[in-house]
């Protein structure tokens, strides 16, 4: 607000100097004045002419009289015509005390008037965007676009440079074309020779385009990087997921501990890590305190001896028991998988999809079972 306020008062000072003419007195016209002057002296001079001739005889006393006489009646005639012109040459001037009235209103309202409008119409809030940065951002695009384009047609015409498409991948990648990233790293891998770099490329290419979820393409992605760079924490991090995405939550948090075990004491990821081992142990646990996970050997024995009828409601009763015990434990993702499955296979649609929500509700903020979730419903017909 401090730098609009100066813009107006360097207006308002700007205005008073250039309208500062209009404050002074007004003057006589200097060019009518050298005139009136001028022709007094022409007249004279006649007059000074006459006596001299009269004195060398060359006029007489009467013919220099009468020769005077004319000079002054033009000198008469001369100054009567320059009275009656002066009114209409000039209009009449405005008192100085009502040019400098004119002059400090404009000064100070054209500047409040502009201030007051733009703060009432305008953005002062907003920040600066000059033209070239607007500019800049639709040549970046357009050369991006052109460059993607060329090296495209390159790669068509021949499928087998390495090169192309390990300088695409990364492109891909950055724009979001996940699947198109995931498939030029395999293909740069595949004629330049698998490196780190292009099959971490790969992995998280294929992740993403996967919705978070570790992809078989994935898991072999980081296996392989392991072999080449033993110990790479990124590939052992989300080899565990891949395994607490498979339901072997024991297997995955024992590898959650050894990273963290291992993990420098300023390690960025240690927070990541810690946060996976105390929802893993919390799902570990919910399962061994809560009801088996499916019928024994024996339920199923007697199930096979029931009519269709009573089978169909023991089964009913079983989901029903899950669904309940899930509500009092919201945190066996494995339970709410099992629901979801048996739902769908009694075409109970309605309810798969609440419980889907629910499940969804009980894993806010937990990556992997939302991804687990996601896949299981696409796969069932839920929505994503």
């Amino acid at each position: 607000m401090f730098l609009w306020i100066a813009f107006a008062l360097l207006t308002a000072a700007v205005l008073a100097a250039v309208l500062a003419p209009l404050a002074r007195p007004a003057r006589r016209d200097e060019a009518s004045t050298a005139a009136d002057g001028g022709t007094v002296a022409v007249y004279r001079d006649q007059l000074q002419e006459i006596q001299a001739d009269h004195t060398r005889g060359v006029l007489s006393a009467d013919e220099a009289e009468a020769a005077r006489l004319e000079v002054s009646r033009r000198l008469l005639a001369s100054a009567a015509r320059a009275e009656d012109a002066e009114p209409a040459a000039s209009p009449p001037a405005l008192p100085s005390s009502r040019h400098a009235t004119i002059a400090l209103a404009t000064a100070v309202v054209v500047p409040l008037l502009t201030l007051t409008l733009y703060l009432a119409y305008g953005s002062p809030g907003q920040p600066a965007r000059p033209f070239a940065a607007r500019t800049d951002a639709a040549v970046e695009q357009a050369a991006l676009a052109g460059m993607i384009a060329q090296v495209e047609a390159r790669l068509r015409e021949n499928p087998g440079e390495g090169r192309g498409w390990e300088v695409i991948a990364p492109v891909y990648l950055k724009l979001g074309r996940f699947r198109d990233a995931a498939n030029a790293y395999a293909n740069a891998a595949r004629l330049n020779g698998e490196t780190v770099v292009l099959l971490a490329g790969r992995a998280e290419a294929a992740m993403l385009a996967s919705d978070g979820v570790v992809t078989e393409e994935a898991r072999v992605a980081y296996e392989k990087i392991l072999k080449l760079e033993p110990g790479r924490v990124e590939a052992r991090f989300w080899l565990a997921m891949a395994r607490e995405q498979d339901g072997r939550l024991a297997d995955a948090l024992a590898d959650y501990q050894a990273l963290l075990a291992e993990a420098p004491p300023d390690a960025d990821y240690r927070a990541p890590l810690t946060q996976r081992i105390q929802e893993v142990t919390a799902r570990i646990a919910a399962i061994e305190t809560g009801a088996p996970a499916g019928p024994t050997e024996a339920d199923m024995a007697a199930a096979a001896k029931l009519t269709p009828q009573e089978r169909a409601q023991m089964i009913a009763g079983m989901v029903d028991g899950l669904a309940q015990r899930l509500k009092r434990n919201g945190r066996d993702l494995a339970g709410w998988l099992r629901l979801l499955n048996a739902y769908a296979a009694l075409d109970r649609k309605d309810e798969a999809r609440a419980a889907l929500a629910e499940a969804r509700r009980n894993f806010a903020g937990d990556a992997g079972a939302l991804a687990e979730l996601a896949k299981l419903a696409n796969s069932l017909g839920l929505g994503s």
